[in-house]
Parts: structure tokens; C-alpha cells; sequence
């Protein structure tokens, strides 16, 4: 499975008036997701993913570096493009008991979510690696 993304946002109205036609946000333009998984023997299935985000222009609660906060023309502060790779493990135990171990940025690559300028300016920190050990049961 698969997945693009190509936006190009805009802010259309606004009680603020130069805040028409700025970019949004904390969005990103490019966006791509892959996701496989193979059946390697009964019960048994191991997959991966790719995730990809281009750069991030940040900004003040909507607008991206423009508007009131920043009358002159936007000179954006922008958050790098990254890839995300995630892996897992199924298991079927039993009819009714399926095991998965997931571990997503198996690299465990730091990259950032969002970026607030503002009185008080910060940066979302993507998370780092993790695992996850999920079973299901059917009743």
C-alpha cells in the first residue's frame, strides 16, 4: 500500500488582512507513505515502512512566518524533510490469540513535528524509537 500527497494550502480569509495568501503552518506540501508486508510462513508475517514529509515552513498559530507577527515579507524558518522507517512482526499463535511487534524510526532519526513562533516560540519533537507489542483476541 501506498500514498502521495501534494498540497498547495493557502489561507483564503482572515480577520487579519495580510494573512490572505500565506502558506499554512506546520504542513507539509510532499508527503509519501509505503507500507509491505510478506507472509513468510504460516501464521508468520513481517512488513515495513517508509514514510517521507518535505519541509515544514513554521509559523504563528496559522499563518506561516507572515501576517501581523511578521509584517515584512515572509523570510520563512522552515523544518527539514525526513524520512521515517518502521518495521513489525506478525504472529498468529492461535485461532483466536495474533501477536505483533511494531518499532516505529527504527533508526531512531530526530526529526521535528511543528514549529510555533510566537511570545513564547517552540519546536515539536518528533518521537523517537519505539516498540510496541500488541496482541489481539478474538472472542
Amino acid at each position: 500500500m501506498g500514498g502521495l500527497v501534494l498540497m498547495n494550502t493557502y489561507v483564503l480569509h482572515s480577520i487579519v488582512p495580510t494573512n490572505v495568501g500565506l502558506p499554512l503552518a506546520n504542513i507539509a506540501p510532499q508527503s509519501f507513505n509505503l507500507l509491505t508486508k510478506y507472509h513468510v510462513a504460516h501464521g508468520f508475517e513481517l512488513g515495513g515502512q517508509a514514510v517521507y514529509a518535505s519541509e515544514i515552513k513554521g509559523g504563528s498559530l496559522l499563518v506561516a512566518n507572515g501576517g501581523v507577527a511578521y509584517p515584512n515579507p515572509p523570510n520563512p524558518t522552515i523544518l527539514p524533510s525526513h524520512w521515517r522507517f518502521d518495521t513489525f512482526a506478525e504472529a498468529k499463535i492461535s485461532e483466536h490469540v495474533n501477536l505483533k511487534l511494531y518499532v516505529q524510526n527504527i533508526f531512531d532519526k530526530t526529526y521535528y513535528d511543528s514549529l510555533y513562533q510566537s511570545a513564547q516560540p517552540f519546536i515539536m519533537v518528533a518521537p523517537g524509537r519505539s516498540f510496541s507489542l500488541i496482541a489481539a483476541l478474538k472472542f
